[in-house]
């Protein structure tokens, strides 16, 4: 199966890989709706998936923030000092 990072949607062939055993459209659709993707159908049927709502659920993770650094200046005072 080859995967072309820049086409908007899936492929038939990585749909077909997701929903392997199934080989009705409307079944398709259904299992993955079921995983939480938005799915529109293609004029012959087709499950349609924008390749960034797969990334959306089952895409990598992104990184924490680092801290902000803490060695910056104190605004705040003390309480009761004036």
């Amino acid at each position: 199966m080859t995967t072309d990072p820049n086409r908007p949607d899936m492929s038939d062939e990585e749909i077909d890989s997701i929903c392997c055993g199934l080989t009705r459209n409307a079944a398709k659709v259904r299992y993955l709706r079921r995983l939480g993707l938005r799915v529109d159908q293609r004029p012959n049927g087709r499950p349609l998936v924008a390749r960034i709502e797969w990334a959306r659920l089952y895409g990598p993770t992104p990184t924490a923030a680092p801290p902000a650094a803490s060695n910056g200046p104190r605004w705040k005072t003390p309480a009761g000092a004036r």
